[in-house]
């Protein structure tokens, strides 16, 4: 298999889906993700952001939880790249600028 692009469940996003305040990054929204990714560099697009300005991510496994590599792709901006693939649940948090 190659890697491919993935979908995923959202499970949360602020009130209003607004920034409350402008800080120097600008107003930023965010976004919490459930998806699977089973192969290394799969990858994902969300439209729901112009920009990722940052990502954590977490691999849920019998209720622990443990990181999961995730890259902002350096040429777009609004997809992320999960460097190694698991079979597991994985959870992503995303602050970024409004799409």
């Amino acid at each position: 298999m190659t890697a491919a692009v993935i979908v995923e469940t959202v499970l949360g996003y602020p009130l209003d889906n607004a920034p409350a305040e402008v800080g120097t990054l600008g107003g930023l929204v965010w976004g919490i993700y459930e998806m699977t990714s089973t192969e290394d560099d799969d990858w994902i697009v969300l439209s729901d952001y112009t920009e990722i300005k940052f990502v954590v991510c977490r691999k849920i496994s019998t209720g622990a939880l443990t990181a999961e590599a995730v890259t902002i792709d350096a040429t777009d901006k609004t997809k992320l790249v999960f460097t190694a693939g698991s079979t597991d649940t994985i959870r992503v948090l995303v602050f970024g600028t409004p799409a």
